[in-house]
């Protein structure tokens, strides 16, 4: 996949002037919408020329869909290696995120940008860890008592399909408290149905049910 959102590879990068730019793109977007976007009127923002903004981004879909993927995508929640406490991080990062003031305003071009041919914002850069959780569901979900049978990548899936709907439905971000909810219902769920897969009388089941009840505990 292609993702001509980041800079353009071969210039000088300056932190400061990258952020100005986008600054400017998200700006613009909060105070007239995505169509008033122009290169002319971001540089003007920004303080800096057009060239300087071609030299990072080719094209203005190509900035607009960088600015897209910095209010999405900026900062990932880091990831422990426990699936409990990451599946709970991730649906605490989608309240965040939804809730950034840009956010509203951008999420049109963050659909149009994933769809297109090539795409010019991949789906895994608006969406970070859901390659690193699934990979850790994939190799740790057996160990840790949650159910093997399911996609690994459905945890993800589940709390950020959860928040999305939520804010298609209302208008709003999700809140702390309803992604906390969610995380709940996604961990006790998988953990459930990890159990209900092992024979009854199986010492294995009996060690899981007991480290689910010091996970709720602690």
């Amino acid at each position: 996949m292609s993702d001509s959102s980041g800079p353009h590879s071969g210039r000088p990068r300056t932190a400061g002037t990258d952020g100005a730019i986008l600054r400017a793109v998200l700006e613009i977007v909060a105070d007239k919408g995505v169509s008033r976007v122009t290169v002319t009127g971001v540089a003007a923002r920004a303080g800096v020329a057009r060239a300087t903004v071609y030299l990072r981004w080719p094209s203005r879909a190509a900035l607009v869909g960088a600015a897209a993927k910095a209010v999405v995508g900026g900062d990932p929640f880091e990831l422990t290696g426990d699936l409990d406490v990451d599946i709970r991080r991730g649906a605490a990062f989608v309240a965040e995120v939804f809730a950034a003031p840009y956010f509203p305003s951008i999420l049109p071009e963050l659909l149009r940008a994933t769809v297109t041919t090539p795409p010019e914002v991949s789906f895994d850069a608006l969406a970070p860890n859901r390659k690193g959780l699934t990979a850790e569901y994939r190799l740790g979900a057996a160990a840790q008592g949650f159910d093997t049978s399911v996609e690994p990548t459905i945890p993800f899936d589940l709390f950020f399909g959860a928040g999305l709907s939520h804010f298609f439905a209302t208008g709003v971000a999700p809140s702390p408290e309803y992604m906390r909810q969610i995380a709940e219902v996604v961990v006790e769920g998988l953990m459930a149905r990890g159990l209900n897969r092992k024979r009854p009388g199986n010492p294995a089941a009996s060690r899981d049910l007991a480290a689910c009840a010091a996970r709720r505990e602690s």
